[in-house]
């Protein structure tokens, strides 16, 4: 494997926030009307399963070497693949696109708080003034949208919350392993361990849905989410944090919806408001405080 830089990092992050920042929408369009949120993450996190089984089996073939670090990876599975994943689609089924957006963004919060406590990473004074800039311009970015609480259910506005706090804790959890076994290995296991829970919290769905009257349209929305939002995403998550640290790789959150303006303007043909500018302004100077080194 060619070794990673930092700026092939960045550029897997940034692809990987144009993927999530699509997904908000993408994901609305087949549910709740076409398919439950439980028989979606049930084809999700079995999907993503078999392409990452498939990309380890033709690449590295590497096996666990300790198998102390099988809690690790558990961990990873639930957190990371599992629990938060059933937490975000039921959550966002019941609640607005934009309202989801917003609390997604306090994702990079929680990872620098766990990542101080559990992997002593450095919280210096540039990487909080760089993580508070991101916040205000996502928050600026959103906010253009129409945000609006009351429009969505509370219950599915909490769901939307403890999935951040649990993807947080994945990227944490997750950070270990990265640097001590291949991205491909570490994402195989950390899908196929959440199959058998996925499969047991979400099979009910999955026999109740009428897979036949899903239109070609709808199919095609669920084949971004299992192949780009659920395969390459987190694949490109994986690759990054093997050269950036977790609070690094989590402020890409921030970028989500500056994706979702720029789509805006270019295919609603809307117009670039002073205020997006701004907006913009302030998570691409809040990315690069947080990449700095201090001496």
């Amino acid at each position: 494997m060619t070794k990673l830089t930092k700026l092939h990092a960045h550029l897997f992050l940034m692809g990987a926030s144009v993927i999530y920042g699509c997904n908000f929408v993408i994901s609305k369009l087949a549910m709740p009307a076409y398919i439950t949120p439980y028989a979606f993450i049930f084809l999700r996190i079995t999907g993503a399963a078999i392409l990452f089984t498939l990309l380890h089996q033709f690449t590295v073939k590497e096996k666990i070497k300790d198998k102390k670090d099988l809690p690790r990876f558990l961990a990873a599975a639930i957190f990371g693949a599992c629990i938060n994943q059933l937490l975000f689609f039921d959550g966002l089924s019941q609640t607005s696109p934009i309202n989801a957006s917003i609390i997604v963004v306090s994702s990079p919060v929680i990872v620098l708080t766990l990542s101080f406590i559990f992997l002593k990473e450095k919280v210096t004074p540039l990487k909080i003034t760089g993580i508070a800039m991101g916040f205000i311009g996502a928050i600026m970015m959103i906010g253009l949208n129409g945000v609006a609480f009351h429009s969505g259910s509370m219950k599915g506005d909490f769901m939307v919350f403890v999935n951040a706090a649990f993807y947080s804790v994945y990227l944490v959890v997750s950070k270990p392993l990265l640097a001590k076994y291949h991205p491909f290995t570490v994402m195989k296991w950390v899908f196929v361990m959440a199959v058998p829970f996925v499969t047991l919290a979400t099979w009910s769905d999955v026999q109740a849905t009428d897979w036949e009257v899903i239109p070609t349209s709808i199919w095609i929305a669920i084949s971004y989410v299992v192949v780009c939002t659920s395969f390459l995403a987190y694949l490109f998550y994986a690759l990054a944090m093997r050269v950036v640290n977790a609070s690094t790789a989590s402020f890409y959150i921030y970028f989500q919806p500056m994706v979702t303006t720029i789509v805006a303007v270019l295919v609603l043909d809307e117009s670039i408001k002073v205020v997006q500018v701004i907006a913009a302004t302030l998570i691409f100077v809040g990315v690069y405080l947080i990449s700095l080194r201090t001496k």
